[in-house]
């Protein structure tokens, strides 16, 4: 009978292991000096919404080996999640945390690259997402890094994720503290490394692209890290929630078709195609992740999908469907 009973324990265990990620430290912090302190150790637990999209994606949590994209920036992440870190003598800084429960992955790719974790002083945040911003609430806890993001997501970030003006709760996150909110145009500098924030909303309301110069011996290149400019499933026309998605989608395609950018990145590797490229270089083409209207194009593209659902949107709406 006992032998049953612990056989009993460890089945239903393991039943329900998937539903939970790594449980993130929660933590306090006095507004006047971001100093930190422990208050618990709940764990988070996905709601069935979310790993149901999770089992979708299974790149999402799979292992990706870390490679040099060039000079001082870095891919870390999963293989299906863009996470980027970016080295300085003064200080690291990671973009992106991916979901949550990837903390511990990104972390053993960080570390396999000779980097100690408690040299990344930033987390920025592409968006409020919890396939961007599920991890960070760990990896901010075990680097000891600040994080940043826009302006217009930080309340959403430190809901963790619930209440989003698109997908209500269903898919929440570890809720991650802000230390500092950027607005458009805003640079921040870590010794000689400087990194822009431009805002791009639309994909949320705080959706930030990330720019800045990675340079390799004598050759500097700019780097663009796009925010998502997709929009999955969102109401387009008569949307209560974020009255200006329109005005605010459009305004980002015309930044990002407009910026410098030599190497594009995206929060999802096939925004631009990445693997491809990232094989193609592998196999003797130096220049294979070089391409400077790959942010125009991506743009375009963008601008384009989004046209077609916004007329599809309205032609239901005239008709009433």
């Amino acid at each position: 009978m006992r032998l049953s009973m612990i056989a009993i324990v460890i089945f239903s265990v393991l039943s329900v292991q998937g539903a939970y990620a790594r449980a993130p430290v929660q933590v306090e912090r006095s507004h006047a000096d971001k100093s930190a302190r422990v208050v618990s150790r709940k764990p988070f637990r996905m709601p069935a919404s979310e790993q149901r999209n999770l089992a979708g994606n299974p790149s999402w949590t799979a292992p990706q080996k870390p490679f040099r994209i060039h000079g001082d920036t870095w891919y870390v992440g999963p293989r299906g999640i863009g996470v980027f870190l970016v080295t300085a003598p003064t200080g690291d800084v990671l973009i992106d945390g991916g979901v949550p429960g990837d903390a511990p992955l990104i972390e053993a790719n960080i570390r396999s690259l000779g980097i100690d974790l408690h040299h990344i002083k930033w987390i920025l945040n592409s968006h409020a997402h919890f396939d961007h911003a599920g991890g960070i609430a760990q990896l901010a806890y075990d680097t000891g890094a600040q994080v940043i993001a826009g302006a217009a997501d930080a309340a959403l970030l430190e809901r963790g994720g619930r209440d989003d003006p698109e997908y209500g709760d269903r898919f929440p996150f570890p809720p991650v503290q802000v230390a500092r909110t950027v607005a458009d145009g805003e640079r921040l500098h870590l010794g000689d490394l400087v990194l822009t924030a431009h805002a791009t909303p639309g994909h949320t309301k705080g959706n930030t692209t990330w720019t800045w110069m990675s340079c390799e011996v004598a050759r500097c290149l700019h780097i663009v890290d796009i925010g998502s400019l997709s929009a999955p499933g969102y109401t387009l026309v008569g949307n209560r929630n974020y009255r200006d998605i329109d005005e605010d989608f459009r305004r980002s395609f015309s930044m990002v078709a407009a910026l410098p950018c030599d190497i594009a990145l995206g929060p999802h590797p096939e925004m631009v195609n990445l693997w491809a490229r990232v094989a193609k270089r592998r196999r003797g083409d130096a220049n294979a992740l070089v391409d400077p209207a790959l942010c125009r194009t991506y743009a375009s593209e963008s601008r384009a999908s989004f046209a077609a659902e916004l007329a599809k949107q309205r032609a239901g709406a005239v008709s009433g469907k």
